[in-house]
């Protein structure tokens, strides 16, 4: 890791809620060597909701009017925080040595071209995983214990019971057991559900505390088979490209659900659709899908037993300041030339 040995190092702050002179001033508390730059948007620029998977041409939609101003701060950065990505990144930014992304997946700076022989990249892994935990949890809840159809009683001002079904005793499949995995593992065994998990990883002997049984991706169809439900919570790779397919989900129990929090490229999006249709799979809890966002023409958006939601199973109320607290004790740490949280496997990512 590089040391500022006196030397000016420039921190690009790339993401819109982060531009603000309060978090430039915090930027710069960190060491005298830090220089602070902005990448502008317009002032009505629309960027939230824009999936960052694919990396944008440079401008952007959400900052036409601010090309000059952005090329400037591309070209000095050393440090950049960013979720979006533009591409032919190297290009742009020569310079750039370290770069944090605000989310979990760093996809999106594979492919704007970020090499891992120039570049050193952290993420945000973990600092979402309680909240998304907590919708995962929320979704469980909101089939099984009937919520849907008790509202649609309501509406109707019709009195009839309706009887979910227990929670504890449940099984619960989850598909990938990193930061969001472990984390809803661990709330549903503290509510009594036996929990499933697999990871490519997986050597024989391996525990943990967030699944009651472990395995390895060559058991995915025999793991899903004793489920009533599976969460999806793996890396978007190339490998894990529709991991949830069409023999899958027919391996599941016939009423199971299927919750993806992950990327909507690991879930085969048609497949769902006709197992939710011949009603194979009960419900499916979706917030992440193949295109985003979800065009209006989706079929999904006409299911009755499909719950949708529009990549926010994040709670953002204290997210972007967990984020920044992160990058400025690592970047406390790059001026210093120390270890930084969060580096990750640049090589398993697919970095070149």
């Amino acid at each position: 890791m590089a040391k500022s040995d006196g030397r000016r190092v420039v921190v690009c702050l790339g993401y819109p809620d982060l531009l603000s002179e309060a978090h430039a001033e915090r930027a710069r508390a960190v060491d005298p060597a830090v220089e602070v730059v902005t990448l502008p948007v317009d002032r009505d620029g629309n960027w939230i909701g824009i999936s960052p998977a694919e990396p944008h041409a440079e401008p952007p939609p959400w900052a036409q009017g601010q090309a000059a101003a952005r090329l400037d701060a591309l070209a000095r950065a050393e440090v950049m925080l960013a979720l979006h990505a533009p591409k032919d990144l190297p290009s742009l930014a020569p310079k750039l040595r370290w770069l944090h992304g605000v989310g979990a997946g760093i996809e999106q700076f594979a492919r704007a071209g970020v090499r891992r022989d120039q570049v050193v990249v952290t993420n945000s892994s973990g600092l979402s995983a309680g909240s998304m935990a907590e919708y995962v949890i929320g979704r469980l809840l909101q089939v099984w214990k009937r919520f849907p159809e008790q509202a649609e009683l309501q509406a109707r001002r019709e009195y009839k019971q309706t009887w979910g079904r227990t929670f504890a005793g449940s099984t619960l499949g989850i598909v990938g057991l990193g930061n969001i995995g472990r984390a809803v593992g661990e709330r549903a065994r503290a509510l009594g559900v036996r929990v499933l998990g697999i990871r490519r990883s997986y050597r024989p002997g391996d525990t943990s505390p967030a699944a009651d049984e472990l395995f390895g991706l060559d058991a995915l169809h025999a793991v899903l088979a004793r489920c009533d439900a599976v969460v999806v919570a793996a890396p978007d790779t190339e490998e894990n490209l529709h991991l949830i397919d069409a023999a899958a989900l027919a391996a599941m129990p016939r009423g199971s659900m299927l919750v993806n929090v992950a990327r909507g490229s690991l879930v085969d999006e048609s497949a769902v659709i006709e197992a939710l249709r011949g009603e194979h799979l009960g419900w499916a809890a979706l917030d992440v899908f193949s295109e985003e966002p979800l065009p209006p023409e989706s079929p999904l958006w006409g299911l009755p037993n499909a719950l949708l939601s529009a990549h926010s199973s994040v709670s953002t109320d204290r997210y972007v300041a967990d984020v920044f607290d992160l990058f400025l004790e690592n970047l406390g740490h790059y001026v210093r030339g120390e270890p930084m949280r969060n580096q990750v496997d640049m090589e398993a990512l697919g970095f070149g």
